[in-house]
């Protein structure tokens, strides 16, 4: 909530939508965790990608226009196999690791997003993103250290 300003004039309700992204990530990552004990990654990553697709067809219809040129055609196939290759690796991830331990990698998005849009886009974010950030790294050493002090069942 740092992050999103909420005290802030620009607040709207699409400032929210991170929040809810976060919800359904983390019910997909429960989900590809009960779902690796029976299927492959692989298999998954199929399963993720037909299911998703219609529900990104009717999303993007209000604002769809054809891409023109290769160079936007070549950066959507590569922005979908990167994709892909991401789903598969987080999938191989949760079939065989805890997720307690898998989970805390994810936040290294954060910064690799920070810095990715710096070096693409020249995007400095503003001194509240540090502050939320700091504490989301805070809490994922305090949690990682708290479950290994803690005696096994």
């Amino acid at each position: 909530m740092i992050i999103l300003e909420p005290w802030s004039d620009d607040f709207n309700w699409a400032t929210m939508l991170p929040v809810g992204a976060a919800l359904f990530w983390a019910s997909y990552s429960l989900m590809v965790k009960k779902l690796s004990h029976h299927d492959s990654p692989t298999t998954m990553v199929v399963y993720l990608l037909l299911l998703i697709t219609p529900f990104n067809i009717l999303l993007a219809i209000p604002d769809w226009s054809m891409p023109s040129g290769s160079t936007v055609w070549l950066m959507l196939l590569g922005a979908g196999l990167l994709t892909a290759l991401a789903q598969w690796a987080i999938a191989k991830a949760y079939a065989v690791a805890d997720a307690s331990f898998v989970q805390p990698f994810d936040h290294a998005k954060l910064p690799l997003n920070v810095l990715f849009g710096f070096l693409v886009f020249g995007w400095v974010p503003p001194g509240r993103l540090w502050l939320g950030a700091s504490i989301i790294v805070a809490a994922v050493f305090f949690i990682t250290h708290w479950e290994t002090r803690r005696p096994s069942k």
